[in-house]
């Protein structure tokens, strides 16, 4: 009896393992109505990945200024990681022909609700010139981490990213026809002599409340599409 009971216990508990395994493989395709928007605005240049992905880079390399938007399909947690660099020559930290000091700033909106603001990590890795000396111009260059991008990166030492204000920034035209309402400009520590930097922030959650799927492992899933349906009907064409 106990045999026969452990046999029925055993069969059903398998059924219910297949069951569940069925039911987890099943997801539906995601759709643009999954994506959110994302828009972006460096003074000069960025490019950003989002889970550890490049999702975007900005077109223009340093002039003129432009704003990039771009659908994500977004995953949370959820870690942004930006290089941003201000226009700068490499061996000097000046523009135009080494005739100026230049500034920079990033900001950034999704619809989602992530904002820059002080939340996030900046860390600089090249800044001239130094000292704001123009004639002797010198810069200071930091290795950036291979995997500054990565999810699992330890930032925990970087400082806070520092506000900046719209006079500070002095943004061009195409900031205003945008929407970053919400959004602070952000840049490490200084806006001038700061002109290679790093910016993180890990999203825990939606900022809007809204939830959403996880589709990140989506190729390793079976859509809700039924192949087989899909198979006779091809069939049927056929003949």
């Amino acid at each position: 009896m106990k045999r026969g009971i452990s046999m029925v216990t055993l069969l059903m508990s398998l059924g219910g393992c297949v069951w569940m395994a069925h039911a987890a493989s099943q997801i539906r395709k995601p759709s643009m109505d999954d994506t959110i928007r994302a828009t972006i605005y460096a003074d000069n240049w960025f490019e950003m990945y989002v889970n550890g992905e490049l999702v975007a880079v900005d077109s223009i390399r340093f002039i003129p200024h432009n704003v990039i938007a771009v659908d994500l399909l977004p995953a949370y947690p959820m870690t942004i990681a930006v290089l941003a660099k201000d226009n700068a020559d490499p061996k000097t930290g000046m523009e135009y022909a080494n005739t100026n000091i230049g500034d920079g700033g990033f900001i950034l909106k999704f619809s989602d609700g992530t904002v820059t603001d002080a939340r996030w990590k900046a860390k600089a890795f090249s800044r001239g010139p130094l000292g704001g000396d123009t004639k002797n111009p010198r810069v200071e260059d930091t290795p950036i981490p291979p995997n500054w991008y990565a999810v699992d990166f330890d930032d925990s030492s970087w400082p806070q990213a520092r506000v900046f204000s719209l006079e500070d920034v002095a943004p061009k035209a195409p900031f205003f026809e945008h929407d970053f309402e919400g959004a602070k400009f952000i840049w490490s520590d200084d806006l001038a002599l700061d002109n290679t930097v790093v910016f993180r922030l890990r999203v825990a959650k939606p900022p809007d409340g809204k939830s959403r799927i996880d589709f990140r492992n989506l190729n390793d899933l079976i859509p809700d599409a039924p192949r087989a349906k899909d198979a006779s009907k091809k069939k049927k064409r056929g003949r």
